[in-house]
């Protein structure tokens, strides 16, 4: 007889206690996508320019500023710099986000900037006035509260100004792939 109450107490109180736990538990987060938003991000990775004369690869260096699906972005690049053919790009451009509060984001962006291109066969270098236009593809990476992401971006530079004594430069396009984080 003494076994009843035991079966009792273990068929009858056992679950009601542990519904009463799990009525009151917070569920999980894990799994769950809440991107963090940043101001500011940097990131920075290997670049690679396509022009008519070579492919030359870099290193390139974005800070984004802005959390929704507008900002603005300072960019530099160094390729090949200080040789033949050698580029130095700095632009500032405007950027929309049409992946907001998602992973995947694609983004295109347009702006102007400074590119310094190094004279080749004895030739002095020139310093160009250039228009831009991006277009990037940036994954954010799973990690919780923060706002770390990879991406790939492809910018096409038209020169627009030059000084008479500069190179006629064609128009290059510049590959980068990147990492960046927000803080």
């Amino acid at each position: 007889m003494r076994i009843i109450p035991g079966l009792f107490f273990l068929f009858v109180l056992a679950p009601s206690v542990a519904r009463a736990e799990s009525e009151f538990a917070e569920p999980p987060t894990r799994g769950n996508y809440e991107p963090a938003a940043s101001i500011v991000r940097a990131s920075i990775g290997p670049a690679l320019r396509v022009s008519q004369q070579a492919a030359d690869g870099g290193l390139a260096l974005a800070i984004d500023i802005g959390s929704r699906a507008t900002g603005g972005r300072l960019f530099g690049s160094w390729v090949r710099v200080g040789s033949d053919r050698g580029l130095s790009e700095y632009t500032a451009e405007l950027w929309i986000d049409f992946g907001l509060e998602r992973r995947l984001h694609p983004i295109i962006a347009a702006g102007a900037g400074i590119a310094r291109l190094e004279g080749s066969a004895g030739r002095p270098a020139s310093t160009l006035g250039i228009g831009v236009l991006r277009l990037t593809l940036e994954y954010a990476l799973p990690i919780e509260e923060a706002d770390a992401r990879v991406g790939i971006d492809a910018l096409g530079n038209l020169p627009a100004i030059r000084s008479r004594s500069a190179e006629n430069a064609p128009p290059w396009v510049l590959l980068m792939a990147r990492v960046g984080a927000g803080f």
